[in-house]
């Protein structure tokens, strides 16, 4: 007779190795040095967030909430994101990748020629990522504002990973970052020291 309990683990482990599909949206104008990030998991909105750099740091705003947080680039949370980006690089399965651009510079030949710049650049990077993402859709949608100036991208993403390898990363990154905080906990005390001296 089987064992109906067994199939708990079995359900466990179908969901921690079961790839799990993101859509990720990213916008950003550089010249007023502010933009926008959605995570969005099977069309349900997890995280939706506001940004503007100023006086080198990073505010953030919630779309529900009006209260922003600064966040120093050195800090201890922008390591962990650096880090936990690196980890779940090559963990991830790449879907769909599309940039959206608008560019003027205030002259029709100058944004032209930047638009193709640019343009050249994205395509070179597509078509090397498209070497080790062969089944990834990738495209560029490229607008030039010739009278008037602008700079904005926007960039619209499908991922898919599992949950055991988020989990995984996510450790690591804590780990990582823990030390790396530390190392510099005791140089900046080293410095200190040595300065009093």
């Amino acid at each position: 007779m089987m064992n109906y309990y067994l199939l708990i683990p079995f359900f466990i482990i179908v969901i921690m190795f079961f790839p799990i599909k993101f859509k990720l949206k990213f916008s950003c104008n550089l010249l007023n040095k502010n933009g926008a990030i959605g995570v969005f998991l099977f069309k349900k909105k997890l995280l939706h967030q506001r940004f503007w750099l100023k006086n080198g740091k990073i505010l953030l705003q919630d779309e529900n909430d009006v209260s922003s947080m600064e966040i120093e680039f050195d800090s201890k949370e922008v390591i962990f994101v650096d880090v936990f980006s690196k980890q779940i690089k090559n963990k991830t399965h790449l879907k769909e990748l599309y940039l959206f651009y608008n560019v003027g510079l205030g002259d029709a030949f100058v944004s032209s020629m930047f638009a193709g710049i640019i343009n050249l650049f994205c395509l070179i990077f597509f078509t090397n990522l498209k070497n080790s993402r062969a089944t990834a859709s990738m495209a560029v949608y490229d607008t030039v504002s010739y009278n008037r100036q602008v700079l904005e991208f926007a960039l619209k993403t499908n991922i898919s990973i599992s949950l055991f390898d988020v989990v995984y990363s996510f450790v690591i990154s804590l780990i990582i970052t823990n030390r790396i905080a530390k190392e510099k906990f005791v140089k900046d005390l080293k410095n200190e020291v040595k300065n009093e001296i």
